[in-house]
């Protein structure tokens, strides 16, 4: 294996050792070195020649296995909002996959997080008057509008399996919803019978707005955590769109390298974020048992196998509970 450290020559994709056992690739600031028996290591060494990382994580991912280092990690967690959660507000059978993704973030990757020193980032929703006014008009239709259509993907599958040939498109027309970004809900009644003004939607500080049930309170104990816990609002489906967004400044800030996503919707703001991640730079691994969406299967299947490989890589809470289980401090 050669020298690289800050000289490294990418100029033919890699460096590789002559009995292909190692293979770097990348630039001298960021770089993967990739052996036939770990997988990817994800650590970023100062060089090559450091010593391998003591306290780094082992985590099993699909495909290849991968090597963190849990001082560069942060674990985002993204619009876990009562908005998209609760009973109160949503009545669609969406929510049993919403709270299977957030028992898995509560029992396994929050507590792995926490026992391993990696960063917990809460990315919410959480607008103010002014990002409503500046709002593009494709955000303002996907929370205002919806298809005047009761089929769950508004017949998109079901015209593909009945295909002739015909190039015919779908025209069941929208309607307004009424309750667009910034509408106010007024109460809402809890299933424990109390009632709550449910506030403006997505509105920074609004109760729907907030963090769901036990995530609320994962956060709150987090606040005291040796790595406290960071709540950071966004103002698009992509917490990181804007490079001096408060997301990216703080994940900058910070020297974080590598990102665990976990959140909903998976095929929205979770894969906007994750998406716009890669492009600046980030490692991605999406937890996909900590994920969810209201749309049809297929979305979340798309998301996870695109992820596999082609995005990152993609693992569980539940495996990153087990690596942290087996880590050294």
């Amino acid at each position: 294996m050669t020298g690289v450290g800050s000289d490294l020559d990418m100029s033919q994709g890699g460096s590789v050792d002559p009995d292909q056992k190692k293979e770097v690739i990348g630039s001298s600031s960021n770089f993967w070195i990739w052996s036939r028996d770990a997988g990817w290591d994800l650590t970023h060494p100062s060089s090559l020649e450091a010593e391998p990382l003591r306290s780094r994580l082992l985590l099993d991912c699909e495909i290849s296995n991968v090597a963190i280092d849990p001082a560069k990690t942060a674990l985002l967690i993204i619009d876990m909002q009562n908005f998209l959660m609760c009973k109160a507000l949503r009545v669609d059978t969406a929510v049993p996959a919403m709270l299977q993704a957030q028992n898995a973030s509560v029992h396994y990757g929050i507590p792995a997080a926490r026992q391993t020193d990696i960063q917990i980032i809460w990315l919410n929703w959480g607008l103010t008057d002014r990002d409503l006014q500046t709002m593009p008009p494709a955000m303002l239709r996907v929370f205002g509008w919806q298809a005047n259509s009761e089929a769950v993907d508004y017949g998109i599958s079901a015209r593909i399996a009945a295909a002739n040939g015909r190039n015919d498109f779908i025209s069941c027309g929208e309607i307004s919803r009424g309750t667009g970004l910034g509408a106010d809900l007024g109460k809402v009644v809890l299933e424990d019978g109390t009632s709550v003004d449910a506030g403006r939607v997505l509105m920074k500080d609004a109760w729907n707005a907030r963090l769901h049930g036990p995530l609320a309170a994962a956060y709150e104990e987090g606040r005291r955590a040796y790595r406290p816990d960071v709540l950071i609002h966004k103002n698009r489906n992509s917490g990181l769109w804007d490079p001096s967004s408060g997301a990216t400044e703080y994940l900058r800030k910070e020297g974080i390298r590598t990102l665990l996503f976990a959140g909903a919707n998976i095929d929205q703001c979770v894969m906007g974020t994750l998406q716009d991640a890669l492009s600046a730079g980030f490692d991605i691994i999406l937890l996909k048992d900590g994920c969810a969406t209201d749309s049809p299967n297929y979305a979340q299947q798309s998301a996870e196998f695109n992820c596999c490989r082609n995005l990152g890589f993609l693992s569980t809470c539940k495996a990153l509970a087990h690596a942290g289980s087996r880590c050294q401090r």
